[in-house]
């Protein structure tokens, strides 16, 4: 249903250019008028035209044009508003809420005079306003054209260019694997809601963390239990040993009583949506994506964590900053505990694929809770020390660890949905609870930028050391395992090719292109064959003929031929032949299905044949696309096959005719 509407809506915008060109000139419009652009996410808006762009759904100069009038178009306005309006503009919403938006403004044009209607279009602070202030203080309009023409025609390319990439990677991610495609938007949407979340909720706890601590203190004094917890933490003349502890204690057994009281009403972990979630990630399984989820995960492991600790805790007392020394204990404390603690009381079993070689599960995962005790809390000596503006930026670096790091866990199905979420909550409340009372007690400033250097030097020391050891062996344990068809050679060739793939196979059972050769022999053998017979092998991938894709000049014999999914694992062999057109190519692939004949233990390829073609985009890229075809030239593979037993059977379905090829 979700892909039959994403088709139905190219559709719609490739049969309709009038109409897209109306609304890309009215979106770049009200996003450069004074209070709707305020509003509009005109990035967002531009990055996903962009992305239509690189899927070859718009032509890119028909979008440049209309979003630079529309861009013009619309600074115009808000100037000409300037002009009419002066002052009262102040007195309209949302200015009257929020005034800073128009004195940021004006500060940012006294600062740069008449430039900065020309900069502000790619200053995201005074974007939506600058325009309406240079009216307001009586910049000539002659001087304001040009700077916002020549803004404008800059201001289109470079937001349209991120997402023209994008688009295009994703169209050539399709053309791989659509599930490859599907995992690079998650991805990004995860990191993106990640770095949104971060950004916003770091600048809400300052602009009322101290109310809301006030307030808490205010309510707490005079409780018997509470009081004293309150004033040990937010009382600079207070111990806050006491509170911590306490704290603690009682975080760690709401926990236990909370894990134990769903084993006694039977609600046992994994759920239906730990399990549904599982299965969807292991439906995403792409081996390149399943190399870089290794590695990511791996920056979380103990051979990675426990060193960078010993290292952080080493230079703070080098430093002498034992007061710091004894909250990264603090910190490293309690996420032993939840280590040992919850491993004991509450197991929980690890998904099926993933048991072989990995051990220590448990409710919640101590691997999740001590990655964000560790990069958290780092976060949290950092940031103390640099400005109270900048301090997301810090906040964000090491959610940008924590969140692929358990990301990777989940989509490797190393660890379920659940256990990871509260793993990470449990995490982050110890390091709210514990920066908190840091913050609350001051004491001699940290050389924040000799402990940045020193945690990012021993990390990646130590990643790259335990990559070096134990990548390979991780990468190994971690695929997922493919269950093998063992056939007799009779077997085969009565009805046992049935059972064998007869279509390329994607995410969600998509078939994508008929599989008409089945080889029973070895890889080195079919490829050998079909060398003799004029097949070449296809020009390897390389930065230097990917980078030629980046040419509209360039021939097919220099593009490289992009690799294929089927379920989840990638053609093993990849053969191409040239004709008399050279802006097209024959291409065969094979894939490798576990399906083993008895007699030798040999092995059953399954192939398909496709001509690729040149086609340019845009007159930026060139691809060489798939164009898969049922029936090929009797010429074309008959060589290969002399001299060996062939056998043609009709394939199931109405498919076409299906070629048995064996010694």
């Amino acid at each position: 249903m979700h892909s039959e509407f994403v088709n139905s809506l190219f559709a719609w915008v490739s049969a309709n250019p009038g109409w897209m060109s109306a609304f890309i000139f009215i979106s770049a419009t009200a996003e450069s008028l004074t209070i709707v652009g305020v509003i509009i996410p005109g990035a967002l808006v531009m990055f996903t035209l962009g992305a239509f762009i690189g899927l070859g759904h718009v032509d890119f100069w028909t979008a440049y044009v209309w979003a630079t009038l529309g861009a013009i178009l619309g600074d115009a306005i808000s100037f000409w508003i300037g002009r009419v309006f002066h002052q009262r503009i102040r007195r309209m919403w949302p200015f009257t809420k929020h005034p800073e938006m128009i004195t940021r403004s004006e500060d940012f044009f006294r600062k740069h005079g008449g430039k900065s209607v020309l900069f502000g279009r790619f200053f995201g602070p005074v974007r939506g306003t600058i325009p309406t202030v240079a009216g307001m203080m009586d910049m000539h309009w002659r001087a304001f054209m040009v700077a916002n023409v020549v803004s404008g025609i800059l201001w289109a390319p470079i937001y349209l260019l991120p997402g023209m990439a994008f688009g295009a990677s994703l169209d050539i991610a399709s053309r791989v694997a659509g599930r490859l495609a599907l995992l690079i938007v998650i991805m990004v949407v995860v990191l993106w809601f990640t770095a949104w979340l971060v950004k916003h909720a770091v600048r809400l706890f300052q602009a009322h963390a101290t109310d809301w601590l006030q307030r808490f203190t205010t309510w707490s004094q005079g409780r018997r239990f509470i009081g004293p917890i309150s004033a040990s933490l937010l009382d600079p003349r207070e111990n806050e040993l006491r509170g911590l502890a306490t704290l603690g204690v009682l975080l760690l057994g709401s926990v236990v009583l909370f894990g134990l009281s769903l084993s006694a009403a039977g609600q046992q972990l994994p759920s239906g949506l730990d399990q549904s979630l599982y299965h969807f990630f292991q439906e995403l399984r792409t081996p390149w994506i399943d190399a870089l989820m290794v590695f990511t995960t791996e920056l979380g492991d103990y051979q990675v964590t426990l060193p960078l600790s010993l290292v952080v805790f080493g230079w703070l007392i080098w430093q002498r900053h034992h007061f710091a020394a004894w909250h990264w204990l603090v910190a490293l404390g309690f996420g032993m505990a939840t280590n040992l603690l919850f491993r004991w009381l509450l197991p929980v079993a690890s998904p099926d694929q993933a048991l072989a070689g990995v051990i220590g599960y448990s409710f919640p995962s101590s691997h999740a809770t001590f990655s964000t005790l560790v990069f958290g809390f780092l976060a949290v000596l950092i940031a103390k020390e640099i400005p109270l503006a900048r301090r997301w930026m810090v906040y964000l670096a090491a959610a940008f660890i924590i969140v692929p790091i358990a990301f990777a866990r989940l989509y490797l199905g190393i660890h379920w949905l659940t256990d990871t979420l509260a793993g990470l909550c449990l995490g982050l409340i110890w390091v709210t609870v514990l920066g908190i009372a840091y913050n609350h007690h001051p004491k001699a400033a940290l050389h924040w930028r000799g402990l940045l250097a020193c945690s990012v030097i021993v990390l990646l020391a130590m990643d790259l050391l335990h990559v070096s050891l134990d990548y390979r062996d991780d990468l190994h344990r971690y695929q997922p395992q493919t269950p093998l068809q063992i056939l007799t050679r009779e077997q085969w060739q009565t009805q046992g090719w049935r059972k064998l793939p007869q279509q390329r196979l994607d995410f969600r059972g998509h078939l994508r292109q008929d599989l008409t050769l089945q080889w029973a022999g070895t890889r080195e053998q079919l490829a050998q064959r079909l060398q003799n017979a004029g097949w070449q092998p296809d020009p390897g991938m390389n930065l230097k003929n990917l980078l030629l894709c980046l040419s509209p000049q360039v021939e097919l014999r220099e593009l490289p031929v992009l690799p294929q999914l089927h379920n989840g694992r990638e053609d093993e062999l990849r053969m191409v032949r040239y004709g008399d057109d050279p802006a097209s190519r024959w291409l065969v692939r094979f894939w490798d299905v576990g399906a083993r004949l008895q007699e030798g233990d040999t092995p059953i390829w399954i192939g398909g044949i496709s001509r690729q073609q040149r086609e340019p985009r845009m007159r930026l890229f060139t691809f060489a696309l798939d164009d898969p075809l049922s029936s090929v030239p009797d010429d074309l593979l008959a060589p290969a096959w002399q001299g060996l037993q062939i056998q043609q059977v009709m394939g199931s379905n109405s498919h076409p005719l299906i070629t048995l090829i064996a010694d």
